[in-house]
C-alpha cells in the first residue's frame, strides 16, 4: 500500500500466481487507491489430457475469484480465454497476445561456433536442464538414432538435472554449454543449429521457442502451453504422452531430409516476422493498458471488496501448488 501511494502508478500489472496468498489482497488494494489492475497468467493448459493438465485448470478455478477482480485478464491463447469466458468474465476484458522476440536481433546467419566444434547439423535446447522441461528424453531420442560425428545436441542452460546429465551422457556428440548470459554468444552457438526441440511436459508460451523460430529453425515440441498454437503450419508438435515414442522418427526425418529443414525454417522465421514481433506485441499491450485506464475512469473508480480467503483454503491452494511442483519433479518419461 506504500509503494502504492509512493509511485502513483497509471495501472498495476500483476503475474498471477506468483504469491498464492497474497495475490488476492492485491486488486482490493489497488482499487482503494483508484488503480486499475492487469493480470497475466505465464502458465496455460496441454492439449493433451494428462495429470499436469488436470492440476493446472484446478488452479485456474481457485484463483477465479481473483481473475474476475481484475480489470484486464491477459493471457497467451484463445484456449484459455474460452475458458475465461465460460466461467462469466467478460470478453472485452481478456487479452489474448502473445510473447514477443526481437526478431531483428534472432536472425538466421553464421556460427563460429560451428567452426569451432566442426558441426555440420546441429540440434538445439535451450531452457533449463530440469524434469519440467525433459531435456534427458531428447538426449536419449538424439543417441537412439545414432547419428554422425559431425552431427551435435547442444544444450543451453543449466538446472537441478545438469550434473545428472553431464555424468551420465559423455558423449562426443553432446556439447553442454551452461548458461550463456552474453545475448550475442548465445545467439552464435544458436546459428550453428538447424534444428531445436523443446519437449517440455509445462509450458506457457516459451521465449526459448520463439527466438528458435526467429532465427530460422525447424522446431520440434511437445503440445504443452502454447506451443501448439506457435508451431501451428510451421513446426512439428508431439503430444507429451507420446513424446518417447514419436521425437526419435521426427528428429530422423529432419536429419535426413534437409529440403525438410529449411522449409519448416523458413516458416518458423516468417511466421516471427507476422504475427510474434515484439514492437508489434508491445504495442499492442501499452494499447491495451491505455483503454483498461481510460474505461476504468469511465467507469467511476469502481472498487472491489477484499476476498476473504479462509485459511483452511490458502492450505489447500498451497498444497495444490505443491503437488504441481511435485509432478513436475518426477519422472514419468521412462
Amino acid at each position: 500500500k506504500e509503494n502504492l501511494i509512493k509511485i502513483k502508478p497509471d495501472i498495476v500489472y500483476l503475474a498471477i500466481g506468483m504469491m498464492p496468498l497474497f495475490d488476492f489482497s492485491i486488486p482490493a488494494l489497488c482499487h482503494y487507491n483508484k488503480i486499475p489492475i492487469a493480470g497475466a497468467w505465464h502458465a496455460d493448459f496441454n492439449n493433451t489430457a494428462s495429470s499436469y493438465r488436470l492440476l493446472v485448470k484446478t488452479i485456474f478455478i481457485a484463483y477465479l475469484p481473483l481473475v474476475k477482480q481484475l480489470d484486464l485478464v491477459h493471457v497467451f491463447s484463445d484456449k484459455l480465454a474460452n475458458f475465461y469466458t465460460e466461467k462469466g468474465i467478460l470478453r472485452k476484458r481478456i487479452l489474448v497476445l502473445p510473447n514477443g522476440v526481437d526478431e531483428t536481433f534472432y536472425t538466421p546467419g553464421k556460427s563460429d561456433f560451428a567452426k569451432h566444434h566442426n558441426i555440420k547439423r546441429g540440434v538445439l535446447f535451450l531452457g533449463r536442464l530440469t524434469l519440467q522441461k525433459n531435456p534427458e528424453i531428447l538426449i536419449r531420442s538424439f543417441l537412439s538414432i545414432d547419428p554422425p560425428a559431425n552431427t551435435k545436441l547442444i544444450l543451453i542452460g543449466m538446472g537441478d538435472q545438469e550434473n545428472y546429465l553431464r555424468e551420465n551422457y559423455k558423449d562426443k556428440r553432446i556439447i553442454f554449454t551452461g548458461v550463456i548470459t552474453d545475448e550475442n554468444r548465445k545467439l552464435d552457438v544458436m546459428r550453428a543449429c538447424q534444428i531445436s526441440v523443446l519437449p517440455s511436459r509445462t509450458e506457457g508460451m516459451p521465449l526459448a521457442l520463439l527466438e528458435a523460430m526467429s532465427c530460422g529453425l525447424a522446431c520440434i515440441a511437445s503440445d504443452a502451453g502454447s506451443n501448439s498454437e506457435l508451431l501451428k503450419d510451421a513446426g512439428i508438435v508431439i503430444p507429451s504422452t507420446k513424446m518417447k515414442q514419436e521425437l526419435p522418427s521426427a528428429l530422423r526425418m529432419c536429419l535426413d531430409y534437409p529440403e525438410f529443414i529449411s522449409l519448416l525454417g523458413n516458416k518458423a522465421h516468417q511466421k516471427v516476422i507476422t504475427d510474434f514481433s515484439q514492437e508489434t506485441i508491445f504495442n499492442r499491450l501499452t494499447a491495451s493498458f491505455e483503454k483498461t485506464i481510460y474505461d476504468y475512469q469511465q467507469r467511476g473508480f469502481p472498487q472491489t471488496k477484499p476476498i476473504n480467503i479462509a485459511e483452511t483454503i490458502g492450505n489447500k491452494l498451497i498444497k495444490i501448488l505443491n503437488k504441481l511442483e511435485n509432478l513436475m519433479n518426477t519422472d514419468l518419461t521412462f
